[in-house]
């Protein structure tokens, strides 16, 4: 009995924590290392805003704070601060390295949508750029382009927006911490 609790406990924990998103960088994208100044590297801030051909959505607020909790965490867990704005923000006398999400497009979809309705629930995507400024400066560092899909027919296990976005939020942060 203990072995077979001992095998389905991880099992269980494996099937629910669903499976890691890929982040795609469009072919041909060799841009040069952002030079981000060591002083700039220790804070992160976050604008996140839609494209202007982005149509209006009643989940949009749901998904920027995902993005603020992925971009929080990410930089956290790379000891760095960590801001988050809702408006470009004017003169700064704090070092750090801003970043304006602009959003393209993207399908929202929870975890508890594709658990409750499986394939049905269709396909997460995100196709986002991600624009990079020295502050206080507000000096552009590089641009960089950011997509993510998930498969409906991978079920319960492909990974939903939340993952996605925190899959970004990593790339974001190496791209910061690269010299």
């Amino acid at each position: 009995m203990r072995r077979l609790a001992a095998l389905l406990v991880p099992l269980t924990l494996a099937l629910l924590t669903g499976c890691a998103a890929t982040v795609q960088r469009p072919a041909g994208d060799n841009a040069a290392t952002l030079q981000v100044p060591a002083a700039a590297s220790k804070r992160v801030a976050l604008l996140v805003k839609p494209a202007p051909s982005l149509p209006k959505s009643t989940d949009w607020e749901l998904f920027r704070t995902e993005w603020r909790t992925a971009v929080s965490t990410a930089a956290s867990g790379a000891g760095k601060q960590f801001d988050y704005f809702e408006a470009q923000p004017g003169a700064t006398a704090t070092p750090g390295t801003l970043v304006v999400v602009t959003v393209k497009d993207y399908r929202y979809l929870s975890p508890g949508a594709r658990y409750g309705f499986g394939v049905m629930t269709g396909n997460a995507y995100i196709d986002a750029e991600a624009s990079f400024f020295e502050l206080p400066s507000q000096r552009e560092l590089g641009t960089r382009k950011y997509a993510t899909s998930s498969s409906a027919w991978e079920g319960i296990f492909s990974a939903m927006t939340d993952k996605q976005i925190q899959a970004i939020a990593a790339e974001m942060i190496k791209e910061i911490d690269r010299r």
